[in-house]
């Protein structure tokens, strides 16, 4: 019996022993590496966005590795996404800096998709893109109800279908009544800004900090706005909630979810799990970091972190749909644009 006990106990120090070198092998495979962000734009908000995440990541990862971001253009993120997935080696080393509205290209089962998002490891998220949609400041409807009681038509300035300067309003008029005409064209949100100011346009969707933007210069008023959150504009209706139409709910739910789960990080399958493991708590440290937050709020974009499971969770839950909606995203919606 006392020779069991001693055997016991040598066995779980050596397996103590084994984990404890096992996680220090793990902590050391970064020191003296190269980690690499890629994402799949030049410039724009989640460009801006992920470079002040890799500022900072580096000095959370035992071992400080450096930290570059890559730039992979193409196919609406599509190809950084695919690259990611298939080609990287799954050491990880190379973290993809995700635009979660290709989780639409998937839905659609557009050809360019080469991956599973529901398959990546992911780290979490740097926070929700909340979207908004604005009316001319100096029209005389100060909610959404009051604009659809009134029977007015307004105009929409949309940079094309693809775009939540298009999507949004355009389901807002085809399944909550509201009176649009939507006009494509414009080449930035920039653009449709102007045209507000100069009184061509009267209504303007985009994301939460751009339309903050028009707010600041006194052009526009919100009245609507996605799932996410938007910090002092909460109060507003959510699309969803204006309409009683089954399939409208599920195009806006569909819309909000990837600017809900916002700016995700990942790794591809098959990066060893003690890795992903220090890479998702370095992600949240580093958003939990002062220095890191003072950046971010120079920057004007709000960080907040949201963990790999929950970002896993719903992407899984937006790619449930029945196939009445996947025919009516092909009608009124355009991933990949």
């Amino acid at each position: 019996m006392r020779g069991s006990r001693i055997a016991a106990a040598l066995t779980g120090a050596l397996l103590a022993a084994f984990a404890t070198t096992g996680a220090q092998a793990q902590a050391d495979f970064y020191k003296g590496k190269t980690v690499s962000i890629v994402i799949g734009a030049k410039g724009g908000s989640l460009t801006n966005a992920a470079q002040i995440v890799g500022t900072h990541l580096g000095k959370h990862i035992p071992g400080n590795p450096n930290v570059i971001q890559v730039q992979m253009p193409g196919g609406a993120h599509l190809v950084a996404t695919g690259n990611v997935f298939n080609v990287n080696e799954p050491d990880g080393l190379t973290i993809l800096a995700a635009n979660s509205n290709v989780a639409l290209a998937q839905l659609a089962k557009l050809p360019q998709v080469r991956f599973d998002l529901r398959k990546f490891e992911w780290l979490g998220s740097s926070g929700p893109d909340g979207s908004m949609l604005a009316i001319r400041a100096d029209l005389p409807y100060k909610t959404f109800k009051d604009f659809k009681d009134s029977g007015k038509e307004l105009i929409v300035g949309t940079t094309g279908p693809g775009s939540n300067a298009h999507d949004m309003p355009l389901l807002l008029k085809e399944f909550a009544g509201a009176k649009f005409k939507l006009v494509s064209g414009y080449a930035a949100n920039s653009d449709i800004l102007l045209a507000v100011e100069r009184k061509e346009v009267d209504v303007w969707a985009a994301l939460a900090n751009t339309i903050k933007n028009g707010v600041d210069r006194g052009a526009v008023r919100p009245i609507v706005r996605a799932r996410a959150p938007v910090p002092g504009f909460n109060d507003l209706p959510i699309d969803e909630t204006l309409t009683d139409d089954a399939v409208g709910k599920s195009l806006m739910a569909i819309r909000g979810t990837p600017l809900q789960i916002g700016r995700a990080f990942a790794v591809r399958p098959g990066v060893p799990a003690e890795r992903i493991k220090i890479l998702r708590e370095a992600l949240a440290k580093t958003i939990g970091d002062p220095a890191f937050q003072a950046d971010a709020k120079k920057a004007q974009i709000d960080m907040e972190y949201i963990s790999g499971p929950d970002v896993l969770k719903a992407f899984v839950e937006m790619m449930e749909q029945p196939p009445n909606v996947i025919e009516a995203m092909a009608k009124y919606m355009k991933p990949g644009g």
